[in-house]
């Protein structure tokens, strides 16, 4: 019997408990929609809730993205009409000068002896 009355004064304070406590309401719950005004007005006439909104603004952007890259891919590119001009090589290695170690000449001006005794001429300065 008094284990009876136990269960039950402990399942009524449970209940007493849970009907007295505070709840929390994430969101504000009762909270008035705001008033827009102006361009927001018009907006919100069109898309009321804010997921609305965003999916518009991401497909906004994602169009222009398509647009830009079809315009791109049907312009083409102005490398492929008109070619760089390649730069004339200097002909240093001819008038007598050692080329520069990076250059593409360098590797020509050290197959003649002449030259790289120059190089080496140059090394003993």
């Amino acid at each position: 019997m008094f284990a009876t009355l136990g269960r039950r004064t402990a399942l009524h304070a449970a209940r007493r408990t849970a009907q007295h406590q505070a709840k929390r309401r994430m969101g504000g719950g009762a909270a008035a929609a705001p008033e827009w005004t102006g361009i927001d007005k018009v907006v919100r006439g069109y898309f009321p809730k804010d997921e609305d909104m965003v999916v518009a603004i991401s497909g906004g952007y994602l169009g222009l993205f398509l647009l830009f890259k079809i315009k791109s891919a049907l312009s083409g590119s102005p490398e492929e009409e008109a070619a760089a001009p390649v730069a004339a090589a200097p002909a240093s290695a001819s008038a007598g000068e050692i080329p520069d170690v990076d250059s593409e000449e360098f590797g020509a001006f050290l197959e003649s002896e002449e030259n790289v005794a120059k190089l080496v001429e140059s090394f003993e300065k």
